[in-house]
């Protein structure tokens, strides 16, 4: 059986300092985690039941080598995981749709698909000890910089829209975050959930 929701731990690690790692850790800690917020990794003092990566991807501030980071993050938090007589553990990471590519943000886009590569590895790797690893992939949120970055040059693309009437904000990505990290959620691993208003569906590119 799964840890009891109001007893788990979440580690947040923000090195780019988001406005969606805050919303995210103030979703936790309304769900009864008791949440670390830390913009440089350190060691935990005991287990951790959830592990949420944010890189700044969303905000046009990443961090570099986002990850090769998140690897060498994960090795060093492997040995605080949860086992799977304790319910096991859940690891999130915080991507951008840009990984399906887009032509004024290309490094952005790589750090993107790299992370969703890394991720679904680290959910190969780490799926017999108990814990999963999964990807939100969002559009910009309401207030990043990058929702106003215009129509890329030489191009008649457009900023990707969702179809729903309202934008993404941080606090729906926060809530998808806290839908991976639910125990409810134990079986679902390796897997890239599109936190878009269905932009998804769309081509990689803007229509």
């Amino acid at each position: 059986m799964s840890a009891p929701l109001t007893s788990r731990r979440a580690l947040v690690l923000d090195p780019a300092g988001t406005a969606t790692a805050s919303a995210i850790t103030t979703r936790l800690k309304s769900a009864g985690h008791v949440v670390e917020t830390h913009a440089v990794f350190a060691d935990p003092t005991g287990p951790v039941d959830a592990f949420v990566y944010e890189p700044g991807l969303l905000d046009g501030t990443p961090t570099r080598n986002s990850a090769e980071r998140l690897l060498t993050v994960v090795s060093r938090l492997t040995p605080f995981l949860r086992t799977p007589e304790e319910g096991g553990s859940r690891i999130v990471v915080v991507a951008s749709r840009d990984g399906l590519g887009w032509p004024s943000r290309p490094e952005l886009a790589a750090q993107s698909g790299a992370l969703v590569s890394a991720a679904r590895s680290l959910a190969l790797q780490l799926g017999r000890t108990g814990t999963t690893v999964n990807v939100v992939s969002a559009l910009p949120p309401q207030g990043s910089p990058l929702r106003a970055a215009g129509r890329p040059e030489n191009t008649h693309l457009y900023e990707p829209e969702a179809l729903t009437p309202q934008p993404v904000t941080v606090d729906d990505i926060a809530e998808t975050t806290a839908f991976f990290l639910d125990s409810r959620s134990g079986y679902i691993t390796g897997q890239v959930l599109n936190c878009c208003g269905g932009a998804s569906l769309l081509s990689s590119l803007s229509v």
